[in-house]
């Protein structure tokens, strides 16, 4: 395919568009000029005007244009120019200036995206990543920064919280990363680290996290920590996102301060967390943004501005539900009984946002005709920042952070392909409110969307509240994150740091928060909004919490806790007897019994096997469900019972006896149901004989006697039935 000397600046650029030199250095300083391609030229111009401010959108294209090695194949007409600019954001980063002059908050020009890949910031794709804490010893630190040494982070912690309590320290620092997940599109899972050195890889390990947390003391003459950037080509040339705290602030005036469930520590890790995110130091320093370069506590961990920027890179806490397809399910709005729904904090991502992120696509159910009113609230307020040049310096602008954009709403049918009602009347900055009174039972999607024109850095945060009838709303439950435990080891919840009552009037007290710690449904712990448990047996417990606002709507939120590092062993079986000949269900008690199948469950001698499904109960003490099928022959007397699965094994001796079966037929001992000269045979071998189980003990007197023989000869020849 021919092509011509005229470029896009993507580095993501399909098939299609093949490096070479850039050119049209002339037009980077001219905002009505030419690129000479009158396709291009046109989709510039429509472009920018969406823009409030069309010149200076010219100009920056026109600039990026200039600059980029990419090049375009000549035959695109207009609309297929635009179609890439939209689809594959071949905007301009969000690091310095892109189309207003004044738009604010400040992203490095790499982001994580999906599974720890560096993608484009600006594209409002969610991100996965997965967390570890390094052992105390391990070296940490990055050289470019700052000099390395051995890991005390967790040394650190103990010694706040107490020596058996290191997962109360750490538990901080995960609800520090939760203030991002809140709003994020980001999700966190914890996993085991391998004591590698700090480095600055970006790529996936199973045998370490994504993100790794660490810290060392280096005097509190200078900085509280560092984090790297998501990629080392960004501003501060170190990349990999992991973080070293200065463990030499775990002092009375900074880390160890108890106030506001330790606001200060979990802020200086949630501003670090964000540099890991790829978000740059913002002013002024008036305590109103978390980005901002010296710490403060006048605000709790992500604020506006930081709501934006990750709304913009990763979009909000419902990322990719940017069709009817992927819509995010609220369920059914009118079982078991009404409810609205008010999600806050929500985001779109101009409205030529890369793959759809433009829109928000919600999915619900009516079982009932319902009045129903949806309104999206554009928030953000007005306030004033700019990127640091040096300490709390920095060329500042006041921006509108409420008139980003310009939402409209329509309400859809199911597949989304028929409009139903439509509100697009208000202005920007305006509610924008829709009405469906009366509204049939039946499955609907709802759409929100950004009409443009956009300025402020086109992300434009919004409240969406979907109001079934006069019915409340439920909280926001955030329990925490994904996390892993030493089993036997205390475990910490909070659920009152990143949870909030949504509703008007509502508040959340002591009483508002519940929790089920071993996934079995019941809420054992009660208005607690912080607690622990130990958990003895290895495995995944789903931990759930519950949380419900003074106007007595509750929401869930619940966790993964992965426990590792108990040792099996047992304590019972019961029954503990069984005949010959029966199949005997039986429940083994002890611990680390969670992940046991019949198949790890042995018993010693000949003629018994164990069978059936295993269903250990929630907190892996006990399992049931396994059956011992004794043979007709199966040696009577005591017999060894072992587990052994890949957390170690245990055997309990004699724990199981094989009991003379009870026959059928009377004086048919050898069971082939006939009463022959083969039975008075087993029974005259035993005469005389004494002791329980005895061949021939018809009368189950532990005697082999006259009495015996008498009952068999009575029998003698005769047919079982």
């Amino acid at each position: 395919m021919p092509t011509r000397a005229r470029s896009f600046f993507s580095a993501a650029a399909p098939a299609a568009l093949v490096a070479c030199a850039a050119s049209g250095a002339s037009l980077r300083h001219h905002a009505h000029a030419s690129t000479g391609n009158p396709a291009l030229d046109s989709a510039i111009s429509r472009i920018a005007q969406r823009s409030i401010f069309p010149d200076a959108a010219r100009a920056q294209l026109l600039a990026s244009i200039a600059a980029s090695p990419k090049c375009w194949p000549s035959d695109l007409d207009a609309d297929a120019v635009e179609l890439l600019v939209r689809d594959l954001q071949l905007l301009p980063p969000t690091q310095f200036v892109a189309f207003d002059p004044n738009e604010r908050f400040f992203t490095d020009s790499a982001v994580w995206t999906g599974d720890i890949l560096i993608g484009t910031s600006g594209r409002a794709q969610r991100a996965n990543f997965t967390y570890s804490f390094p052992a105390d010893g391990v070296t940490w630190g990055l050289s470019a920064v700052s000099s390395t040494g051995a890991n005390t982070l967790n040394a650190s912690l103990t010694t706040l919280f107490g020596a058996n309590d290191l997962d109360e320290g750490r538990e901080y620092i995960r609800q520090a990363l939760a203030s991002w997940r809140r709003y994020g599109g980001l999700t966190y899972t914890e996993v085991a680290d391998n004591g590698e050195t700090m480095n600055q890889t970006t790529t996936r390990s199973a045998n370490r996290g994504d993100i790794r947390i660490g810290g060392r003391a280096f005097g509190t003459g200078g900085f509280l920590a560092y984090n790297a950037f998501p990629s080392a080509g960004g501003l501060a040339g170190v990349g990999g996102g992991d973080m070293c705290i200065n463990t030499s602030y775990f002092s009375s005036s900074a880390f160890n301060q108890s106030a506001n469930s330790y606001r200060y520590f979990r802020n200086c890790v949630a501003h670090e967390h964000g540099h890991g995110l790829g978000n740059i130091h913002t002013v002024p320093c008036n305590d109103s943004k978390l980005m901002e370069p010296f710490i403060h506590t006048s605000t709790d961990a992500v604020t506006i501005d930081e709501r934006r920027g990750a709304g913009r890179s990763y979009g909000d806490r419902f990322s990719g539900n940017n069709s009817a397809i992927n819509a995010a399910n609220l369920g059914d709005l009118t079982s078991p009984a009404p409810r609205s729904v008010i999600e806050r904090n929500l985001s779109t991502n101009g409205s030529t946002g890369f793959n759809n992120s433009d829109e928000d696509w919600f999915r619900f159910t009516l079982s009932s005709t319902q009045n129903l009113v949806i309104t999206a609230d554009p928030t953000g307020g007005s306030y004033t920042n700019g990127q640091q040049s040096s300490n709390c310096s920095g060329s500042t602008s006041t921006i509108n952070a409420d008139q980003a954009g310009n939402l409209n709403i329509e309400l859809r049918s199911a597949d989304g392909s028929t409009v139903l009602f439509t509100a697009a009347s208000a202005a920007a900055g305006a509610n924008e409110v829709l009405t469906a009174n009366n509204l049939a039972p039946g499955e609907y999607t709802a759409r929100i969307f950004d009409a443009g024109p956009n300025a402020q850095q086109t992300v434009q945060l919004y409240d969406l509240t979907l109001r079934v009838g006069a019915s409340l709303a439920p909280p926001q439950a955030i329990a925490g994150l994904n996390k892993r435990i030493a089993a036997n080891t205390n475990c910490f919840f909070m659920g009152d740091i990143n949870s909030a009552a949504l509703d008007a009037g509502a508040t959340l007290s002591t009483a508002s928060f519940d929790w089920d710690l071993n996934g079995d449904g019941v809420f054992e712990t009660n208005d607690l909004p912080k607690t622990s448990r130990q958990y003895v047996s290895n495995g995944v417990y789903p931990v759930a919490l519950r949380v419900t606002d003074t106007l007595g709507s509750s929401a869930i939120d619940t966790i993964n806790v992965t426990v590792f590092g108990a040792t099996t062993d047992l304590s019972g079986v019961s029954p503990d007897t069984g005949d010959q000949g029966t199949q005997v269900p039986i429940t083994l008690t002890g611990v680390n019994l969670k992940n046991v199948t019949p198949t790890h469950v042995t018993i010693s001698g000949s003629g018994v096997t164990v069978i059936g499904v295993s269903i250990p109960n929630a907190e892996g003490a006990s399992v049931s469900g396994l059956i011992l099928d004794i043979a007709p022959d199966a040696p009577v007397g005591p017999r060894n019972i072992t587990v052994s699965n890949a957390d170690g094994s245990d055997t309990l001796i004699a724990a199981f006896e094989v009991l003379l079966g009870v026959l059928p037929c009377p004086g048919d001992l050898d069971g082939n149901q006939s009463i022959d000269f083969a039975d008075l045979n087993i029974l005259l071998g035993a005469f005389n004989s004494t002791g329980p189980n005895l061949p021939g003990d018809l009368d189950l007197d532990n005697d082999v006697d006259f009495a015996d023989l008498n009952a068999l000869l009575a029998v003698y020849q005769t047919p079982c039935p």
